[in-house]
């Protein structure tokens, strides 16, 4: 199966502020954002994001959402570096598949404005990159479709002033992370970590990603103590290796996480890790995840 590109980033810096607000076509009206804003509409229902940020590199643009309480991340990756329109969904030179990305942790989901890689689900439209300011502003719109083949309409999208760096995928601060594959290192491109409260539980999420969407995720109790503790499958701490936006395999009971270090007040956490990690439900293949270090100060 081929690995489709597609950069999948959390990272963690927003200021919103109250001026300058640019107003954008909605399907029925228009709708006003303040700079810093991300937002969409589903359900019936206008969700923004509080934490957002986003990067322009010469060949891809990645804009990023994130309410850390409600477990929800939006992320649109276009394969441009300029103003204009861009079809979502479309396979290009084969491995180059502009895309926007919706999960919800908190209930399970994942939602991709991709089926088949050739049919258009949807669009994005950078109206402004101002590099003096270094934001970004734009539109978007589009149907995403969950691994079960189940569809939802995201309307009404609207990005303003978001701000960005050029850099490739920086760590939060001095966030640290290696592991291997089955044997092969994870070259990873960025560290994050976040505080999750979820239905009453909070958990520590820390995550390794790679520009394809491969990421390498372990989630811990939020109140976790220095010591040594056995993966599981269903409840933390636990482990994740996806491969893509669809594929995901997560750790069997056992292997082990050390965590050398949790300092609350200071929000850092460090430890060492291995876990064999295996399909939830389907047959498929499983994957060592050895030699894993992390050194993370979450948000």
């Amino acid at each position: 199966m081929k690995a489709f590109k597609v950069s999948f980033v959390l990272l963690f810096t927003f200021l919103l502020t109250s001026c300058n607000i640019e107003p954008y076509e909605g399907d029925d009206k228009i709708i006003s954002v303040a700079p810093g804003v991300l937002q969409v509409e589903f359900d019936s229902k206008r969700v923004a994001f509080e934490t957002t940020t986003a990067t322009v590199l010469s060949d891809v643009i990645n804009i990023n959402g994130l309410r850390a309480a409600n477990g929800e991340v939006l992320t649109l990756t276009v394969f441009a570096n300029t103003t204009g329109t861009y079809q979502l969904g479309v396979a290009v030179d084969q491995v180059k598949v502009s895309a926007v990305t919706y999960i919800n942790s908190s209930v399970g989901e994942v939602w991709i404005s991709a089926s088949d890689f050739i049919t258009s689900h949807g669009e994005v439209t950078i109206t402004e990159i101002d590099e003096v300011n270094k934001t970004i502003s734009g539109s978007f719109f589009f149907t995403g479709y969950s691994t079960t083949g189940e569809n939802k309409e995201f309307t009404k999208g609207v990005f303003n002033q978001i701000s960005y760096g050029t850099d490739v995928l920086p760590n939060s601060g001095d966030n640290t992370f290696s592991a291997k594959v089955d044997g092969v290192i994870f070259e990873e491109d960025g560290v994050q970590g976040a505080l999750l409260s979820l239905s009453g539980t909070s958990t520590i999420m820390i995550s390794a990603t790679k520009n394809n969407l491969q990421s390498i995720t372990i989630t811990v109790d939020a109140n976790i103590t220095a010591g040594e503790y056995s993966f599981a499958t269903l409840e933390p701490p636990m482990g994740q290796y996806s491969l893509s936006l669809t594929e995901a395999v997560v750790s069997e009971d056992g292997g082990k996480l050390v965590i050398t270090e949790h300092d609350v007040a200071n929000k850092k956490i460090s430890g060492t890790f291995y876990f064999t990690a295996s399909p939830l439900i389907s047959e498929g293949a499983s994957y060592e995840i050895t030699e894993g270090s992390f050194e993370v100060t979450y948000i």
